[in-house]
C-alpha cells in the first residue's frame, strides 16, 4: 500500500512530540517493515527543516532528514 505521509508525522517523530510520538513512530515502523510504502512531497523537506529548527540545531535536522529513507514525490 503506498501511503503519502503528513509533515507533522515526520515533525511529531523528529522533535520528539510526547502527544503524537507513538502514533507517529508507528507509520514509519511500518514503512521499515514494507507493510506500507512511505512517500513524502518534496515540499515537506523544506517545512520540516523550517518547523524543526525551532527545537533542533541544523545540523541534528540534515542528519535526520538523511536517514529518512522516504521517496518524495
Amino acid at each position: 500500500m503506498k501511503v503519502l505521509i503528513d509533515t507533522n508525522v515526520v515533525l511529531d517523530v523528529l522533535i520528539n512530540n510526547a502527544v503524537f510520538f507513538a502514533h507517529s513512530k508507528k507509520i514509519f515502523d511500518f514503512a521499515e517493515q514494507k507493510r506500507i510504502t512511505g512517500f513524502i512531497s518534496a515540499s515537506a523537506i523544506t517545512d520540516i527543516f523550517y518547523v524543526a529548527q525551532r527545537k533542533l540545531d541544523k545540523k541534528a535536522i540534515k542528519e535526520a532528514i538523511k536517514r529518512v529513507e522516504l521517496p518524495y514525490i
